[in-house]
């Protein structure tokens, strides 16, 4: 199979590249990055681009499946127009491109909780991103709702290492539903994807973080 990246940069969006990548499986990998990535490897292609201004041009035809892994949060962006334009308009060219690419099997890592009805802003604009993707002509679409991600970030975020902390030590307390909200690693968001990637089963599917876990 081949696959395109989008957010390959990303701390969940490098764990899947590598995954992908050592998988026999996958005999070509596309990653569209806006800086070259420092990872060599025979089936990488890496295609810079400016998501500002993506467009199918730039993206080779019989590739199977699609995996955006685009996404910022508040505090990097700023404002919440920089957050929607990243986690929105980002995610959505990036998806239209592979659409009109021919891609039939997709895979976007959302949000726990994403609804375009949230009255929280980070989730409804996560929602109206899965309307959008789940409108489009793809067969297949899996979208990940993950709660908080951790492990082995290089910059310390205070609110999730303490998620982190809550859930390695008091998973016993969260039982039923109430492991949606535990946090998962990036590893096991990445090897979810990786896995799911490899069934394609017709459909939209949406799989929340107790899943993931």
């Amino acid at each position: 199979m081949k696959a395109l990246v989008g957010g390959a940069s990303g701390f969940t969006g490098e764990k899947l590249l590598k995954r992908i990548l050592s998988d026999e499986d996958y005999n070509k990998v596309y990653a569209l990055v806006r800086t070259e990535l420092p990872i060599n490897h025979s089936k990488l292609e890496q295609i810079k681009v400016d998501f500002d201004h993506l467009t199918s041009d730039c993206i080779p035809k019989d590739i199977e499946v699609g995996f955006c892994c685009i996404g910022t949060t508040i505090r990097k962006a700023q404002t919440k127009d920089n957050f929607r334009r990243v986690d929105y308009e980002y995610i959505t060219k990036f998806a239209k491109v592979c659409e009109k690419s021919g891609i039939k099997n997709f895979h976007l890592i959302s949000a726990i909780g994403a609804s375009p009805e949230s009255y929280f802003f980070y989730q409804r604009v996560k929602g109206e991103a899965e309307s959008f993707i789940n409108s489009l002509e793809f067969e297949s679409v899996t979208i990940y709702r993950p709660s908080v991600i951790y492990g082995g970030r290089n910059e310390f975020r205070l609110f999730e290492s303490f998620a982190a902390w809550i859930s390695r030590n008091f998973k016993f307390l969260f039982v039923g539903k109430l492991n949606r909200i535990l946090a998962v690693t990036g590893d096991q968001l990445a090897k979810n994807i990786h896995l799911k990637s490899k069934q394609f089963i017709p459909g939209r599917w949406i799989i929340e973080s107790e899943e993931i876990l």
